[in-house]
């Protein structure tokens, strides 16, 4: 048998009978309403919570109410609205906004109720009464009777307030509403005059973070132009820590693009990790792979200069699982196009908090992806990528033009050409593995034991190192060679094979001399070159000097 579907009857505004006239309860309400208004009014250091539980406390007690919960109006077309704030009077005042709450399911009450509270009525309800539909919304909050009063700002729907009794079943009298109005009414007042307090404070903000992100960009920029650092990887870690600090991240990962046959791959070819102190060893099983098989939807997306802002976990499933493995709970990956083609892209990383990044966070990204991309690209041309410190090509270039101008003056340049002493040895003993580590090692060794802004290392070839000292006399030439021969000592790297010591050692050629017009790079070189012939035919670890 079919069931008559029961219609739904629109609710009226609430017209209360006038209740039985007492002077003593009128006075009541008058004082809690009084109190109310002195708490809401002169609040000014006081904590918001503390100031909206203080203010509500004498009007629930006056009325005799178990709960009171605003609700803001989020969309004017739908009326959809949300908890902002409760008071309980089992929690003691102001208590966790319910998370259910803070977006209202759209039910048929909510929308019969609406009608009534945009002509500015109360809705006034009694659960022997409620409507099937009111009955499955608010009897399981363990509502009995309860109050809703709406508020208007500036002649639209800002919210409402409700007033719930959850022990009894009654009528609210049009003394007790008139009270409830005029608390519902203060106490959006106090949220507003609060929301615009924390506007003003959060204008602030933005403004103090923006300046934050634009000094880090141009600290940043300093960094990669200056190339202050011992070597390219210092370089990155220096830059990318400074990005890092003002967008709250950290991880950053720098891939480039490589053409394929089949489709577009990706490499990495750099890591940051906070956690690791800086700059990382790449992860091989992240050189040369396809878009299409840990990142299906990027590809299309960054190449079109769009980037990815999201959580980890909402993202399409290959992509989320291959983030997720790293770690990475929230994400941004920006596009590096390069003469209008895409080059590549930045992951940035926060492994500890889902979020959305602020539009003006993605904006500094933009700017620091660039500048990672373009610091790697002249990397590639000036540093040596085992060893991270400058390679032949750089040196070779900036020899003649320090020269150049050192020749001005007549100044002094100091020169120093180094080599691993039994170095294939050392591979023959240890493997190549351990060779390339040997190599990062002495290349870290002599660029610390380097303190001058104009000094550089550079990898020679091989084994071999190159040193320059612009304006640096004889003494101080000799001083560099004989710290950097006991820093290598102090390494400790065992060498069983070396036939010198347990330890691997170097051999050092120095020379200096004032730089004349007719002077030229090979002229320098030639003579260290010719030092270290002599320290290696002189039995090795040791450097050998003579004025050019």
């Amino acid at each position: 048998m079919a069931v008559e579907a029961k219609k739904l009857m629109p609710i009226k505004p609430a017209k209360q009978e006038p209740g039985e006239y007492r002077p003593e309860r009128l006075a009541a309400y008058a004082g809690a309403l009084h109190k109310s208004l002195e708490i809401f009014v002169s609040y000014t250091e006081q904590v918001f919570d503390d100031v909206m539980s203080e203010g509500l406390r004498p009007i629930a007690e006056a009325a005799d109410l178990d709960r009171i919960l605003i609700f803001r109006v989020w969309s004017k077309e739908h009326y959809a609205a949300g908890e902002i704030y409760r008071w309980d009077r089992i929690a003691g005042g102001s208590a966790p906004v319910d998370e259910v709450m803070k977006v209202l399911p759209v039910t048929s009450a909510l929308k019969r109720w609406v009608p009534t509270m945009l002509g500015n009525a109360c809705v006034s309800l009694r659960r022997s009464e409620f409507q099937r539909d009111e009955a499955d919304f608010l009897s399981p909050r363990g509502v009995k009777s309860i109050l809703i009063v709406p508020v208007f700002t500036e002649g639209d729907l800002w919210g409402v307030v409700t007033f719930q009794d959850a022990k009894t079943e009654r009528d609210f009298d049009d003394d007790c509403v008139s009270l409830l109005r005029s608390a519902a009414r203060l106490s959006v007042v106090t949220i507003i005059r609060e929301e615009k307090t924390k506007s003003a404070e959060r204008t602030m903000e933005v403004i103090r973070r923006h300046e934050l992100m634009t000094d880090a960009l141009n600290k940043a920029s300093v960094t990669f132009l200056s190339r202050n650092e011992e070597n390219f990887s210092d370089m990155m870690a220096a830059g990318v820590s400074l990005i890092a600090a003002t967008a709250d991240i950290d991880r950053l990962v720098l891939y480039r693009n490589q053409p394929a046959s089949e489709g577009l791959r990706m490499s990495q070819v750099y890591r940051w990790d906070k956690e690791a102190g800086g700059s990382t060893g790449l992860i091989e099983a992240y050189t040369d792979i396809p878009y299409a098989r840990f990142m299906p939807e990027w590809e299309t997306r960054l190449a079109e200069g769009a980037y990815v802002n999201s959580p980890s976990r909402l993202l399409p499933g290959a992509e989320a699982a291959t983030l997720q493995s790293f770690g990475i709970v929230s994400v941004a990956a920006i596009p590096v196009l390069i003469n209008n083609a895409f080059w590549g892209f930045a992951l940035f990383g926060d492994t500890r908090q889902e979020r959305f990044f602020e539009g003006d966070v993605i904006e500094m990204m933009r700017s620091a992806a660039f500048l990672f991309a373009n610091a790697f690209i002249r990397a590639e041309m000036e540093y040596d990528a085992l060893t991270g410190v400058y390679n032949r090509r750089f040196f070779d270039e900036n020899l003649k033009r320090i020269i150049k101008t050192l020749s001005r003056s007549e100044s002094l340049l100091s020169l120093m050409m180094i080599d691993i002493d039994f170095f294939k040895k050392y591979n023959d003993a240890y493997g190549h593995l351990d060779g390339d580590k040997c190599l990062k090692i002495i290349a870290k060794t002599i660029s610390q034991s380097i303190t001058r802004d104009d000094d550089f290392v550079a990898r020679y070839g091989g084994e071999e190192f190159v040193v320059v000292l612009p304006n640096t006399d004889e003494p101080g030439a000799r001083l560099i060679a004989g710290k950097l021969l006991e820093n290598v000592l102090s390494c400790n790297i065992p060498h069983s094979r070396s036939g010198l010591a347990d330890h691997l050692t170097i051999s050092i050629g120095a020379t200096t001399g004032k730089v004349r017009h007719p002077h030229n790079a090979d002229d320098f070189v030639k003579k260290a070159d010719e030092m270290l012939y002599k320290s290696k035919r002189d039995g090795r670890n040791r450097y050998s000097f003579e004025r050019l």
